[in-house]
């Protein structure tokens, strides 16, 4: 198996809608991993969706290929950009009907005519990770390949700058260690044993963060003697 450590650095201001509050639409301070996955180009969703959730069908080919990305984890304090939008029309006339703005005159004077109702935010805020914030995530993979050295992410399909370089590690056993960077608790083998850990509640899948495990590991030859559950891959029973 290869493991890859991968630094990411935010070329643009980055965009999820990880939490929303009425109108103000908020970006966490994490990458979730099936996010990673879509971006390194090793998922391929279809350019048209009707609804259908295809996380199963599309990670279910990374486990076969034998390949893992973990969340990705900023390491250092996360920075933020607030912005306002307005995607209300900008024609001559408008107006407010039942949840849709109508730019049609004909319905005041002929009312079985309606605005069908958006599905979309129309005026608020954004809460964005900041140009400049740094972060680092992990690839296994069964075979090797490259990396690419910069991707898109997010709603806006932000530039991040990506520096990957492959890690020598050897596996080893140990008792009520501490991760420190987020996991996704859905995709550790049933061996590792699961302690105390914190809890970020997002969508798709809530990740945790300093978490004590017991079990296989993959310690790395870094500097801080990084230790990786052995035996990660993507949960698909959705």
């Amino acid at each position: 198996m290869h493991i890859y450590c991968c630094n990411f650095e935010l070329m643009e201001n980055l965009f999820f809608a990880s939490r929303e509050v009425n109108n103000f639409f908020q970006t966490e301070p994490v990458i979730g991993n099936y996010a990673l996955a879509y971006a390194l180009g090793l998922c391929h969703s279809s350019y048209y969706n009707s609804g259908e959730i295809s996380y199963a069908t599309d990670l279910e080919e990374l486990n076969e290929a034998g390949i893992y990305i973990t969340p990705g984890t900023l390491t250092e304090r996360a920075r933020f950009t607030v912005v306002q939008f307005n995607a209300m029309s900008d024609s001559y006339w408008f107006q407010m009907e039942q949840n849709a703005i109508s730019v049609n005159r004909e319905r005041i004077f002929n009312p079985r005519l309606k605005a069908r109702a958006a599905n979309f935010p129309q005026i608020g805020r954004l809460k964005l990770l900041s140009v400049g914030n740094r972060g680092v995530f992990y690839v296994t993979s069964r075979e090797e390949f490259r990396i690419p050295r910069y991707i898109r992410l997010g709603k806006f399909m932000s530039k991040v700058k990506i520096s990957a370089r492959k890690q020598p590690y050897r596996e080893v056993h140990r008792e009520t260690t501490i991760y420190p960077n987020y996991l996704n608790p859905n995709d550790l083998p049933s061996e590792i044993r699961v302690g105390m850990f914190d809890l970020l509640n997002i969508r798709p899948t809530p990740l945790i963060r300093n978490v004590q495990l017991s079990g296989n590991f993959c310690q790395l030859a870094d500097d801080f003697q990084t230790r990786l559950p052995a035996g990660m891959q993507f949960y698909t029973n959705f």
